[in-house]
């Protein structure tokens, strides 16, 4: 049996995550400042792996697994938008596609702290500023490819 994992936010390009992550807590700021939540204390717990950590846990299942592959893939949030050369993919449409794919991670947590009917105006507030964000930087997000098979 063979099993193939893809795993996403890589230690290797925490800065580029690290600004994300920093875009998602100003709107909760914002929200709670405007008084449409309460907040006592908040923590969104996240762990990146290095590609040295996923190894080890793999090879540690001494005698269960196969490591046959283990690869690292870097590409833009953008990438499927820039499959057509003749659209031209505007920073809005960056955040607004960023926006989506953070969302469809946290909103769980979120809606858990806040509720559920604010999630749409913070992630309206969190594209707008991950729009601004594309503007300055290239947003790149590393992904791990895992091939194991099942020892015998």
């Amino acid at each position: 049996m063979c099993v193939v994992l893809q795993l996403s936010w890589l230690k290797a390009n925490l800065m580029s995550f690290d600004s994300l992550y920093r875009c998602i807590i100003l709107p909760v700021v914002e929200i709670f400042i405007s008084g449409l939540v309460k907040l006592d204390f908040f923590d969104l717990p996240i762990y990146f792996p290095t590609i040295d950590e996923v190894r080890q846990v793999i090879e540690e299942e001494e005698g269960s697994f196969t490591l046959e592959t283990l690869k690292t893939i870097k590409m833009g949030w953008d990438a499927n938008l820039q499959e057509d050369v003749d659209f031209v993919v505007d920073s809005k449409m960056k955040g607004e596609l960023i926006a989506k794919s953070i969302r469809a991670v946290f909103e769980t947590l979120l809606s858990a702290e806040f509720g559920e009917d604010i999630m749409d105006e913070l992630f309206s507030r969190y594209a707008k500023l991950v729009a601004k964000l594309a503007e300055l930087e290239t947003l790149e997000h590393t992904n791990v490819v895992v091939s194991i098979t099942k020892d015998p």
